[in-house]
């Protein structure tokens, strides 16, 4: 029996367009701590006797007065790694409670200063609507800042803005490949996911199976179950790469073993019918059994049989 690769790998894709093309978290969001650290250091002596304040306040642990010199070195004194260094702190609650909108001012007032770090944070809550309302319009600019200073998740911000046409007419799906691309490998997990879908199916520009099962195996790599999945159908297909069933059988296996159903069955497939490999009836019984607890019926079936 061969892998009913359309069925398959429209599972995959069904969830991939709700969860693959989502906002790219910011940095400073994730560990904002490692930033505000990493931002101080582009404070010039002299520069802002508030901000230098702030970093040896931050250096020796004092958090409160660490913000408070911060913000007046952001607000009063215009120092952009300040701002960058406030935000940070507001948006965890280091130094005092969480202020998103705090935050979100002071990556502003950061990221109109030309910091990379300010303008991804910034666009990233301008679309996101954290600390104010969601402005997709004005989230442009600092995201294209941001992409242009290889911040690959504003690449992937701007990508997904584009495809899901929040600004403008409706999509644009060259706009959306151009920025996906720059994204990946930076943001590979979801980033290549994207751009290997608008290769492969030719969104925004023509079809390039090889590049696309190139992004696949990139965004498989990162952890991206869909990620492998894909690039198991590739694989097996021999789509822009030299068919490989043994390749695709692993690839299948890996995705399925982070819970993709679709990949389940296919490696359960391949398992019972010798593809890419020995046949293995208890491997085969396992996929199929996970593919049944996962939804796909057909699993709960073809694990029966397997005696």
């Amino acid at each position: 029996m061969k892998i009913s690769k359309l069925p398959l790998a429209l599972i995959a894709c069904a969830a991939a367009f709700g969860t693959a093309f989502g906002p790219a978290p910011a940095n400073a969001q994730a560990t904002s701590a490692a930033s505000a650290t990493q931002a101080a250091a582009k404070i010039e002596a002299g520069g802002s006797s508030n901000a230098l304040a702030g970093q040896a306040a931050y250096n020796s642990g004092d958090f409160a007065t660490a913000r408070a010199k911060y913000q007046i070195g952001c607000l009063t004194d215009g120092n952009a790694a300040a701002c960058t260094n406030l935000g940070a702190m507001a948006t965890k609650g280091e130094g005092g409670a969480a202020d998103l909108p705090l935050a979100r001012q002071a990556y502003q007032k950061g990221c109109t200063s030309g910091v990379g770090e300010a303008c991804e944070n910034y666009g990233s809550m301008l679309i996101n609507g954290r600390g104010g309302e969601k402005d997709y319009a004005n989230a442009i600019a600092p995201l294209s800042t941001a992409c242009n200073a290889s911040f690959a998740t504003s690449c992937y911000d701007l990508g997904a803005t584009y495809f899901f046409g929040r600004i403008g007419s409706g999509p644009d799906y060259a706009k959306a490949r151009q920025y996906f691309a720059k994204a990946c490998p930076g943001y590979d997990a979801d980033g290549c996911y994207a751009l290997a879908i608008l290769q492969r199916d030719g969104g925004g520009g023509p079809v390039d199976a090889a590049g696309a099962a190139q992004s696949f195996k990139l965004s498989c790599e990162a952890g991206k179950s869909d990620g492998c999945l894909e690039y198991g159908v590739a694989q097996y297909s021999g789509a822009g790469l030299a068919q490989d069933y043994s390749g695709a059988r692993s690839s299948f296996g890996q995705a399925c073993n982070t819970g993709n159903a679709g990949a389940c069955m296919n490696a359960g497939i391949m398992a019972r019918d010798g593809q890419g490999g020995a046949a293995d009836p208890t491997a085969a019984k396992r996929f199929f059994g996970l593919g049944c607890k996962l939804g796909i019926q057909d699993g709960c079936t073809f694990a029966e049989q397997i005696k």
